[in-house]
């Protein structure tokens, strides 16, 4: 109840809570020439996220379940950029979908087919799918849809792209960076250890806000497992006008978006905290913000569910979603305590 009441709150304040927030061109710091992968990026947040590392020089890949839609996405994105005054924009389209760990496993097949010690400087993983009031439904995998495309994705194209992050943290010296795009809603999850799949009791807010939360309690696993090689945080981006209502019926969709939208935040506004965590320096020269894995979307540290500061429920999360996805002994990273 108290989780749903903050968040709810946080809903009607928002904008007057972000309103000394900079704009999103204004956030975070330089990437010029360095390697920045978003997942999701042909709408919303992700969109806004790419064309913003594009405007600031980074090579930034399109990581789309459709080409089709990537390669229009990436022209819109060198004329975007061209007229900001980048000259030579740099982009390119690969393809993902996160519901299939088969495409997964192809990107990242794909990644170091030319190149062995390809880097990637920024990964953000801002795919994903909320369902609203739809029934349970299985990824290709077999897995719950939201639990499956958010997290395990994510998670096995992490870790397979770990010597591609690796790889750029010595090229830069300094930590390469994992983004995760969560939401304010993993405050009203829980891991679901002995039915992480949801099989009985369904509920779609109930499967996103898991999703969401094991976003958070994968970045602070991460964090914890990388050496100091990699900087992993979950973010939420603030509550965004976007498609997330699209399965609803039309009319529940006009009155929503009336109603929301003198509250909601638009995709760029949604972005900064993404940006802010993929590319402020803040972030590992600043002892303040040292261990912290969850960002608000006024970008400074924020609260999580209680299960991502669960030192055995982290744990727990990593050895099941390792088994689900079949994880490569050799692609596993090793926790500190072992």
């Amino acid at each position: 109840m108290y989780e749903s009441m903050a968040v709810g709150v946080e809903v009607a304040l928002q904008k007057l809570w972000m309103m000394n927030l900079p704009s999103l061109d204004l956030i975070g710091g330089p990437v010029e020439g360095l390697v920045c992968v978003v997942t999701g990026p042909t709408s919303g947040i992700g969109k806004e996220t790419a064309t913003e590392l594009a405007r600031r020089g980074a090579h930034v890949v399109l990581a789309c379940r459709s080409m089709q839609r990537g390669q229009a996405l990436r022209r819109a994105i060198e004329a975007d950029a061209k007229a900001s005054g980048r000259a030579d924009p740099s982009l390119e389209v690969m393809e993902l979908d996160l519901s299939s760990l088969q495409s997964v496993r192809n990107f990242a097949t794909a990644w170091f087919t030319e190149n062995s010690n390809r880097p990637v400087h920024i990964l953000i993983n801002n795919a994903g799918i909320f369902s609203m009031s739809a029934p349970r439904f299985v990824t290709e995998d077999g897995f719950e849809s939201h639990m499956g495309t958010n997290h395990l994705g994510h998670f096995l194209l992490t870790l397979l792209l770990m010597p591609a992050l690796h790889a750029a943290a010595k090229d830069i010296q300094q930590p390469a960076r994992v983004v995760n795009v969560s939401s304010r809603l993993n405050l009203m999850g829980k891991l679901h250890r002995e039915n992480p799949n949801l099989t009985t009791g369904y509920s779609s807010v109930v499967a996103y806000a898991q999703s969401k939360l094991a976003q958070v309690a994968f970045a602070a696993e991460l964090s914890r497992r990388s050496n100091g090689k990699v900087i992993a945080v979950a973010v939420h981006p603030g509550e965004v006008a976007t498609d997330v209502v699209r399965s609803l019926p039309p009319f529940i969709q006009k009155l929503y978006n009336t109603i929301m939208g003198a509250v909601l935040l638009t995709p760029a506004q949604g972005a900064r905290s993404s940006v802010f965590c993929g590319t402020s320096p803040d972030l590992h020269t600043k002892p303040s913000l040292q261990n912290i894995f969850y960002y608000d979307s006024n970008c400074a540290p924020g609260t999580a569910a209680k299960d991502a500061y669960d030192r055995d429920a982290c744990a727990w999360l990593w050895k099941w979603s390792a088994e689900a996805v079949k994880l490569d002994p050799k692609d596993d990273l090793r926790a500190t305590t072992e």
